[in-house]
């Protein structure tokens, strides 16, 4: 993925991947970036800078706090050869630099390098036994991160974390199975978790934010009425708030109800008809109640 505001270098790398069997997507700096990287998940990304933005800094040290993105190399194209940079461009989150005007085949030499060594770093950490799942969980919401191949490696670490005790202790909670990071998704892979859905008794929905593999489950799910699947966790977030706007509407609408229910009927008499003796009680003071109140207004006064 390449990141370009710039119309002109846009048009180069336009023309430098023109050919390739690889996918490639050239899009603008934008607000909504950030989630289309997260949901397609990149072997690599260039990002072009300008030295002028912050947010293109903020943007890339985003990117390296999230557990999809954090590895991902990330090429920075910039418009000078600046030493400032290149001392602060691992702090800053970018993997190596190349400086405009771009060459076809260094590039796409640099580009290959890198995703080289992506790939032997990602292999790296499963031949180093390294938790293929990470649990999230707040506010409500249970997020399952898988990060390896889900036949092999994810689907054998979820027996070990679903245990009863754990199943019980997110009853009230968002289920939501994060799948991005994971290389290949198939019709094994979507049966499998339409399995897994089983296991969380009393739960009407379970989330997966997809990215790229999507289309696995449009074409393979079965259960759609209880798989709920997104591109990317912002639509996941909008999900929740809707749900909780729901619960929280019940919740009115069912105290308004209770209360309604509880509240007295005021009592009516036909014109002519005497009050009845129970609700004059009620509304009259007796001679009982009456004479020591008087009593006590009397000395009240005296005093």
């Amino acid at each position: 993925m390449a990141i370009e505001n710039d119309p002109i270098a846009s048009s180069e790398l336009e023309l430098i991947f023109q050919g390739l069997r690889q996918r490639v997507v050239i899009t603008k700096f934008t607000q909504t970036v950030k989630e289309y990287v997260k949901s397609s998940n990149p072997d690599i990304i260039l990002m072009g800078l300008s030295f002028k933005d912050k947010k293109e800094l903020e943007f890339v040290l985003e990117l390296r706090k999230d557990v999809i993105t954090q590895s991902i190399p990330i090429l920075a194209l910039i418009p000078k050869d600046d030493d400032t940079f290149k001392q602060n461009m691992k702090p800053l989150g970018f993997t190596d630099f190349m400086v405009k005007p771009l060459f076809k085949q260094p590039l796409l030499d640099k580009i290959h390098n890198l995703i080289e060594e992506y790939k032997f770093g990602e292999n790296s950490k499963t031949r180093d036994n390294v938790s293929f799942v990470i649990v999230d969980r707040s506010h409500g919401k249970v997020f399952f991160q898988c990060r390896a191949n889900l036949k092999r490696y994810v689907f054998p670490e979820f027996k070990r974390i679903f245990t009863p005790n754990f199943l019980k202790s997110i009853v009230g909670e968002y289920i939501c199975f994060d799948i991005r990071a994971v290389p290949d998704v198939g019709k094994e892979e979507v049966e499998v978790f339409e399995r897994i859905v089983k296991i969380f008794i009393g739960k009407d929905k379970i989330s997966i934010v997809s990215g790229r593999h999507m289309g696995a489950f449009v074409e393979h799910a079965q259960e759609d009425e209880r798989i709920i699947v997104f591109m990317a966790p912002n639509e996941f977030d909008e999900y929740v708030k809707v749900e909780e706007h729901k619960k929280e509407d019940a919740r009115k609408k069912e105290k308004k109800e209770k209360f309604e229910e509880k509240a007295p009927v005021a009592a009516t008499t036909a014109p002519g008809e005497e009050t009845p003796p129970s609700e004059a009680m009620a509304t009259e003071p007796s001679s009982q109640e009456v004479e020591p109140a008087a009593e006590a207004l009397e000395e009240n006064q005296e005093t």
